[in-house]
């Protein structure tokens, strides 16, 4: 996700977790230390998960097993007023949207905005 966005995107990118502010700082240093760079854009916590149940994509494999609230892999794009664009939401944690999908979603997203 941090090569994903372009000079020419005027795109906002967060990612949100429901771990806490600090374990999402921890998270963060962690994956700077691959290498790849600095995580870019900001990881919003959701402790309570009340954005993970607003767009519904809670893992319910960890109800009851002292971490609920997982959300499931999931991408949402959204316009400057919130509304769903685009959106990929997998079922398995193993599976995660790829980069090459959501470009193609932005660049999609893109196009049909200068044809308007």
């Amino acid at each position: 996700m941090r090569n994903l966005l372009t000079e020419d995107d005027d795109i906002t990118m967060l990612a949100i977790s429901v771990d806490d502010a600090e374990k999402g700082k921890m998270l963060r240093q962690k994956i700077a230390k691959d290498g790849k760079g600095a995580v870019t854009f900001p990881l919003l916590s959701d402790p309570g998960h009340k954005t993970i149940d607003a767009y519904g994509i809670m893992d319910e494999q960890y109800i009851g097993k002292g971490v609920e609230g997982i959300p499931k892999p999931s991408i949402f794009i959204l316009d400057e007023n919130r509304k769903v664009l685009w959106a990929k939401i997998e079922s398995n944690y193993r599976e995660r949207p790829t980069i090459e999908e959501i470009r193609k979603a932005l660049d999609n997203l893109k196009s049909e905005e200068v044809e308007k």
